[in-house]
């Protein structure tokens, strides 16, 4: 099969797809999306990371104090 062979079979079926577009009815009205919702287990989970995040953070820099002491003493 050459390049010219296969650039007319994948024009074909793109044909075929735009006139399947062109036949939608889109005067239809879309039904309302719901409203997302909060959720308490989401939220809880959320607050424990942040937590957990903090105290990451607050054990990585009291270990740099104290190995900044150790190293200037």
């Amino acid at each position: 099969m050459n390049f010219r062979e296969r650039t007319e079979t994948n024009e074909q079926p793109a044909a075929g797809q735009g006139d399947a577009v062109s036949q939608v009815d889109t005067t239809e009205k879309l039904s309302e999306a719901e409203e997302p919702r909060t959720s308490l287990f989401a939220l809880c989970g959320l607050g424990i990371a942040a937590i957990a995040m903090a105290a990451w953070i607050c054990a990585l820099g009291w270990l740099a104090w104290r190995l900044g002491d150790w190293l200037l003493s």
